[in-house]
């Protein structure tokens, strides 16, 4: 399945890009309550339920004013208090893999400050609050509609079944949604405005990230157009001219026509591995992505596993095992592990294709070795383009 973002007749300007302290803080919240779904903010995610040192840094030393990795893998500067994290934790749902359609930008008003987007989730329409509300409960818009939860009885009824069957803690929100709608949303503002207090030292890093990623974001929409652009904030993604469109590899299916429907383009310093799409009528279409490591390489579905195909081969796991230890030849590999010339080379050019070896030449002679951080990241990777 995919969602496609369809550009024939849009404007550029019909694509932009900016921050957003809301998305960021919901997807920091996602990383610490699912953080086995991000392997690279697990160190962040348990380093959060230390105490506070009390100057400003985490009892593991890490530095607020460290800007160097864009996401969480380096220990918190921020902690949480035993109370604060049990009402995160009982609030999860809302920003679990389907995000409450108002904790990302509702408009693509730019420069907004996290109380201007606080204030918009206050303003929603009672009853348009408890439909997105119910969605991100239930996991998901694509069923009963909820546009009337709070009077319909058999929406109401639909919701608290499909809530109790996810979990106890969806089924609660879905009851305290429908008793008390204004008291939950009252809630809502106050967890989400104390948890930022909470962890401002890291999302102050991750906006610092973000605002120097901003301005190569928004020239390679002005250089290479929406369409490449896009395509370009993830493996998944691809660019596709006649007609033009952009199509992202997710879970679920969607079209969006970018000419009557604006696409805001969110960087996420929290947001490793996921890219959000989020397209919902009435509102703006949303393109949340994670931002890398300078340098890293996060390869996509196909490319990981094709990884872990060559690197199934037993032939070609004996070549690997010698070539970890030290460069060798080709000729150096078929007399040590007892093959022939011609099916070392195709081994080892298998290996070459899927990025796992280096060849160092001196003179005629080609020497491989083993990238041993890209076989140590199979693991994750695989991880990344299962949660992505």
């Amino acid at each position: 399945m995919s969602v496609v973002l369809s550009l024939a007749g849009a404007d550029p300007s019909c694509v932009s890009a900016d921050a957003s302290p809301l998305a960021e803080l919901t997807a920091a919240l996602h990383a610490y309550t699912e953080a086995e779904h991000h392997p690279h903010a697990i160190r962040w995610a348990r380093g959060l339920e230390t105490e506070a040192s009390g100057d400003g840094t985490s009892g593991n030393g890490a530095s607020a004013s460290d800007d160097k990795a864009p996401a969480s893998d380096r220990a918190p500067a921020s902690a949480l208090t035993p109370a604060l994290r049990r009402r995160i934790r009982g609030w999860a749902p809302l920003w679990a893999s389907y995000r409450a359609r108002y904790l990302l930008p509702l408009t693509v008003a730019g420069d907004r400050s996290l109380d201007a987007e606080l204030a918009d989730i206050a303003d929603l329409p009672p009853p348009l609050f408890a439909e997105l509300t119910g969605y991100a409960i239930r996991g998901g818009n694509s069923g009963a509609p909820l546009d009337r939860v709070l009077s319909d009885r058999t929406q109401r009824e639909g919701l608290l079944a499909a809530a109790e069957r996810r979990s106890t803690a969806r089924a609660e929100l879905a009851h305290r949604l429908l008793d008390a709608p204004d008291s939950l949303r009252a809630d809502l503002l106050d967890l989400l405005a104390r948890a930022a207090r909470a962890l401002e030292p890291d999302l102050a890093r991750a906006a610092r990230v973000i605002g120097g990623r901003l301005p190569l974001l928004r020239a390679s929409l002005d250089r290479d157009g929406p369409g490449r652009t896009l395509a370009g904030l993830d493996p998944t993604a691809s660019y596709r001219s006649e007609p033009p469109r952009v199509v992202f590899d997710k879970f679920h299916h969607g079209i969006v026509n970018v000419a009557t429907t604006p696409v805001l383009v969110v960087p996420s310093a929290f947001g490793r591995p996921h890219l959000l799409v989020k397209h919902e009528p009435g509102f703006v279409a949303v393109v949340q992505f994670p931002l890398l490591l300078e340098g890293d390489d996060q390869p996509g579905h196909a490319v990981v596993q094709r990884r872990l195909e060559v690197l199934c081969d037993p032939g070609r796991q004996r070549i690997a095992r010698a070539i970890a230890r030290e460069p060798l030849t080709p000729s150096e590999l078929a007399a040590r592990i007892g093959m022939s010339l011609p099916q070392v080379s195709r081994h080892l050019a298998r290996l070459r294709d899927a990025g796992l070896v280096t060849v160092e030449r001196d003179g005629r002679r080609a020497y491989y070795q083993l990238t041993l951080e890209r076989v140590r990241r199979v693991g994750d990777d695989l991880l990344t383009v299962l949660f992505h």
